[in-house]
């Protein structure tokens, strides 16, 4: 009767993981239980580990994988009823600012006679600045309409609304004040941030990214090889023109990111595993810290094209493997597929078991220690 007692303590019931193994038929499952059961004696500190540190058997939440859009987020008080309504405005207008500021830099990481705007950008300039005043009219208002109606602020999504202060694209990916799990997205309008709506994006992208980042392949033949030829045939600025496609391969990865790590509610994680996108966004500074003369090195553009190239070309691999072509592709060799996963996902069990031993060989220090205190 103690023994059912304490087994009534833990998540799930030993019965009850009886049952289900009893009407479980499926090998895979089956032959995972079994892997463990062998292991029974090297983690069977892991009970003591449970008495005093109960947190470490509770399970992660269940992945959210539903998409939810088109939702109704609380517009109580002037501060919500604020935010619902200038939301979608602020999200054009931000992406308008995003594509004025990659005509900026694009112009500086090409210029290569030091600090130089045509007139165009100039204005284009000027334009920024105008515009960035309605960044500041929307942080004051908010700022306003808090204190009016008392109302908290979510602290993130608050930081975000300075940081736009900043950086005015960021402000694409605001997330509601006082309800912080919500974000704007067009077509979509009010959607929950989840898994299920990162994945759902990530795959409305993924074509789209694979051409875009295809793009710089010519780009850069041209201005290695090609750029005479290429001008004489066309009898026109080439130059313009690449700087107008490279303007907006930066501005579309550089709005995917923004969009993507807005969703994630892991931000540090999908920054490490994206590494590629942010290595393409900060790219183009290279160049603009040579126009300045911030950086001396011999053949600094030379490495910033052949980086952004194999940036761009990781990318649409990548884009590929999500889009499952290359799934498509290689069902001729499935076995190879299936292969490769299989190592993969065996990789990741060592990992755990390598885990779940170093949190046994901490557990044993610690119990050292308090003996001898």
């Amino acid at each position: 009767m103690e023994r059912e007692k304490k087994s009534e303590k833990w998540p799930t019931k030993k019965s009850d993981i009886i049952f289900e193994i009893e009407n479980c038929d499926n090998p895979y499952l089956l032959t995972q239980i079994n892997e463990l059961l062998k292991r029974k004696e090297i983690l069977k500190p892991f009970h003591q580990i449970g008495v005093q540190f109960p947190y470490v058997l509770v399970q992660k939440p269940p992945r959210d994988l539903s998409l939810k859009h088109h939702l109704k987020p609380p517009t109580a008080n002037p501060l919500t009823k604020y935010d619902y309504l200038a939301t979608p405005i602020m999200y054009f207008i931000s992406l308008i600012m995003l594509l004025i500021i990659s005509a900026i830099i694009n112009n500086f990481s090409i210029s290569e006679m030091g600090f130089q705007l045509n007139p165009f950008l100039i204005k284009l300039g000027y334009f920024y600045w105008v515009i960035w005043l309605l960044y500041v009219l929307d942080f004051l208002a908010i700022i306003l309409l808090a204190r009016k109606s008392k109302t908290k602020m979510a602290s993130s999504s608050f930081i975000i609304r300075c940081l736009g202060l900043v950086f005015p694209p960021i402000r694409l990916g605001t997330r509601h004040l006082s309800k912080p799990n919500y974000i704007w997205i067009p077509f979509y309008h009010w959607a929950k941030c989840n898994e299920g709506l990162l994945n759902h994006i990530k795959q409305k992208f993924s074509l789209p990214m694979i051409i875009i980042a295809l793009l710089i392949i010519p780009v850069i033949l041209i201005e290695w090889q090609f750029h005479e030829q290429a001008a004489d045939m066309l009898q026109s600025d080439l130059s313009f023109i690449l700087d107008m496609v490279q303007g907006f391969i930066w501005m579309a990865f550089t709005f995917e990111f923004i969009l993507m790590i807005s969703i994630s509610n892991e931000k540090f994680e999908y920054a490490i595993k994206n590494w590629i996108d942010i290595l393409i966004i900060l790219l183009p500074f290279i160049s603009f810290m040579r126009t300045f003369r911030v950086v001396k090195m011999a053949r600094l553009s030379q490495l910033s094209r052949g980086y952004k190239l194999r940036g761009l070309l990781m990318k649409a691999r990548q884009g590929l493997f999500f889009a499952s072509f290359f799934y498509r592709i290689l069902t001729i060799r499935p076995d190879f597929q299936i292969k490769k996963l299989k190592k993969k996902l065996d990789k990741n069990h060592e990992e755990r078991e390598r885990l779940e031993e170093d949190l046994i060989k901490l557990f044993e220090v610690i119990q050292k220690q308090k003996k001898r205190e």
